[in-house]
């Protein structure tokens, strides 16, 4: 019998791989790499913010404006408003209005209308009308106006 027939021949011992860098590699990093001594802060505008204190957040804030105030109904708005000391705004956009970029665009409008109408006497929560889509700034502070500064018609 022949124990040694199934034993594999001497193999050379195997030798570590040595790596070489490339011609246009530095193993310190790269040339001319310098750390930033001081960091680049994006300067933000604050004046643009809708800020917290004018907005209503809380579902019982909007539902108190529901409940106690009027309902103003025009071509491409609602408007549920009740005077008040500190005015708040409100807008409810839901997803039949139309798509995400439709519905921002909707809200950055009445902000800003908000903004330049002065109806800061006033809590608001306002619902867009299908007829809103594609609408200027000037046509949504028009109709707010003339739905919050006129004598309401219908109300609740």
């Amino acid at each position: 019998m022949r124990y040694e027939e199934n034993v594999p021949a001497e193999q050379n011992p195997s030798q570590k791989k040595i790596r070489l860098p490339g011609q246009n590699e530095n193993h310190f990093g790269k040339k001319g790499h310098q750390p930033q001594t001081q960091s680049r802060k994006k300067k933000i505008s604050r004046l643009n913010t809708f800020p917290k204190h004018t907005r209503l957040l809380k579902k019982w804030e909007f539902q108190k404006v529901t409940r106690e105030g009027k309902r103003l109904v025009g071509k491409l708005l609602c408007i549920d408003c009740k005077p008040a000391k500190r005015g708040k705004l409100g807008i409810s956009a839901s997803a039949k209005y139309g798509s995400a970029p439709e519905r921002n665009r909707f809200k950055r409008l009445v902000r800003e209308a908000y903004r330049l109408g002065h109806f800061q006497e006033w809590d608001m929560h306002v619902i867009p009308r299908q007829n809103a889509k594609g609408v200027k700034l000037v046509d949504i502070k028009y109709e707010l106006s003339t739905l919050v500064k006129s004598p309401p018609t219908n109300s609740r």
